[in-house]
């Protein structure tokens, strides 16, 4: 598979999205009633929290894999305030609850953090390229 991931999103109206990944998973977003939406699926911002605690989720179970750690159960939350004059969270708050000692589940969790491909991605930053294409016919 390639390393390349693209997700396409399409406006249903109102606050309202239809969000396709690879044509295999349809998801619905959109706004809670105070942001003006009808609160039909999660929004974008919920979207990106859960993405950060899959990612760190799944990071943690591959490490505990890799080191033959018998883990039962890894639970992630994640949490964060957003600041709406900036439009971006203030700071993302992760726990991890998982069937191991403290002392060994925090360093699986460590050692996870470098396979967790989203919290990188936030914490060293990516470029973002926007293009534009009309769909408006020549005359």
């Amino acid at each position: 598979m390639s390393n390349f991931r693209t997700v396409h999103v399409r406006w249903m109206g109102q606050y309202r999205t239809d969000i396709n990944i690879r044509g295999v998973h349809h998801l619905d977003g959109d706004e809670t009633p105070e942001y003006g939406g009808n609160d039909s699926g999660p929004m974008p911002t919920e979207f990106f929290l859960a993405s950060v605690a899959s990612c760190l989720c799944l990071a943690v179970s591959h490490i505990g894999q890799k080191k033959k750690i018998d883990l039962n159960t890894i639970e992630v939350s994640a949490s964060a305030e957003k600041d709406t004059e900036i439009f971006q969270f203030k700071e993302i708050h992760l726990q991890v609850k998982a069937d191991l000692p403290a002392e060994k589940l925090q360093l699986l969790v460590m050692q996870a953090k470098k396979y967790c491909f989203v919290s990188n991605t936030i914490i060293e930053g990516c470029p973002i390229n926007i293009t534009t294409e009309s769909t408006l016919q020549s005359e």
